[in-house]
């Protein structure tokens, strides 16, 4: 929760107060911090074989340093190129430090027990724009936004630092009886999981409903305004897809797995739905509410999906690699999201924008059913599987 609420929120909630100090636009403040995710998608392949082989406490605590570093970078940025490269730093420090790296250490440490553990972290994630956003821009009000990223710095080593240096476990646990599960396999079946095909249709799948929810939902007060809705209507809309995330996040706590082809048919059909009914939708309240809360829902709920997907089916073995791998696209996806959606709506209007987005999210949502109902290659398959 502190590591997104520091790495991740403080910046959206501060990118105003940036702009009118700094005379830098929040399109080009938004592209740095853009910049910075997608240097986090392709570092997350080389954390996840470091997390793989040296265990979560080394890469996880070296992140969080690598995280405050980079606010600090941030803060003391006297130009827009610093800014970015600042930016790029902190996207190191997420690599190592958000939901890839903490999926992995309960993917591969907690067993049976680990669909409950992936629900209350992500729960507890779902809260920090919550929490952090008002701290950000309370801070920035008192300090100025460069003393807000400093005090946000420091909150990150001080409360998280010790948190991975300690409690995390130096090497892998025990899995299933078999050591070292993370690090010990075949040294080609990386190579052959990421190629075949089940693999890169869940890919296909997870980044294309990705990239509609998020490319929809970050942009649903001008989309809602735009249709015709009051300004504050919308931001109520809005407010209350987090609460949607959260519901969709806690269906699963009580469910038999995130990854069942029921599963992902109901979240498939949600996000396509409540993409779709934007375009009828939009310029009535109640609608509105209704449709924000099921997107919502259908995004909280992918994010389970992505943090389970591979371990359901090909095991703990180099999960973290496996992880790294499959995660690339589908940050990049939410990286350019925002930027995706304002320029559909800027070429169009609100109504064949959400129905684009249906259509994506109709596409991704099919390759992920036929990725989850696809069989496994028997090149791949390992023993030391878990179940959630």
């Amino acid at each position: 929760m502190i590591s997104w609420g520091t790495l991740y929120y403080a910046l959206p909630a501060t990118s105003t107060a940036i702009a009118r100090d700094t005379g830098w636009s929040v399109v080009l403040i938004t592209t740095a911090f853009s910049a910075g995710l997608i240097l986090s998608a392709a570092a997350g392949i080389p954390v996840g074989r470091l997390l793989d082989r040296a265990g979560p406490r080394l890469a996880m605590t070296v992140g969080i340093v690598v995280g405050a570093v980079g606010l600090v970078a941030v803060a003391v940025a006297p130009s827009f190129p610093l800014f970015i490269a600042a930016w790029c730093v902190v996207g190191l420090g997420q690599s190592a430090t958000l939901y890839q790296a903490a999926f992995t250490v309960i993917n591969t440490t907690f067993g049976a027990r680990r669909g409950t553990a992936l629900t209350v972290v992500t729960l507890a994630a779902g809260l920090a724009s919550t929490i952090f956003a008002p701290i950000a821009v309370a801070l920035t009000h008192g300090l100025g936004w460069r003393g807000s990223f400093l005090i946000l710095a420091g909150i990150l080593l001080v409360t998280v630092g010790p948190i991975h240096a300690t409690l995390l476990p130096r090497r892998w646990l025990h899995i299933d009886g078999v050591p070292d599960a993370g690090a010990r396999a075949d040294p080609f079946r990386v190579r052959r999981i990421a190629r075949s095909r089940p693999f890169l249709l869940l890919q296909v799948g997870v980044t294309g409903l990705a990239l509609a929810l998020y490319a929809l939902t970050i942009n649903l007060v001008p989309l809602l305004t735009s249709a015709g809705l009051a300004a504050a209507a919308a931001a109520t809309a809005f407010g209350l897809v987090g609460v949607g995330q959260v519901a969709g996040r806690a269906f699963f706590a009580f469910g038999r797995g995130t990854t069942t082809v029921p599963a992902v048919t109901a979240v498939a059909a949600v996000a396509v739905i409540a993409l779709a009914g934007f375009a009828a939708g939009a310029g009535a309240l109640p609608a509105a509410i209704g449709l924000a809360v099921l997107a919502g829902a259908a995004r909280g709920s992918l994010t389970l999906i992505q943090a389970s997907v591979v371990v359901d089916r090909w095991g703990t073995a180099n999960t973290g690699h496996l992880t790294g791998i499959f995660a690339a696209p589908v940050t990049i996806a939410t990286a350019i999201a925002p930027a995706v959606g304002a320029a559909l709506l800027q070429a169009t209007d609100a109504t064949i924008t959400a129905l684009l987005c249906a259509a994506v999210a109709a596409i991704g949502g099919g390759a992920l059913l036929l990725g989850t109902t696809t069989h496994r290659d028997p090149r791949v398959a390992t023993r030391h599987r878990t179940h959630q």
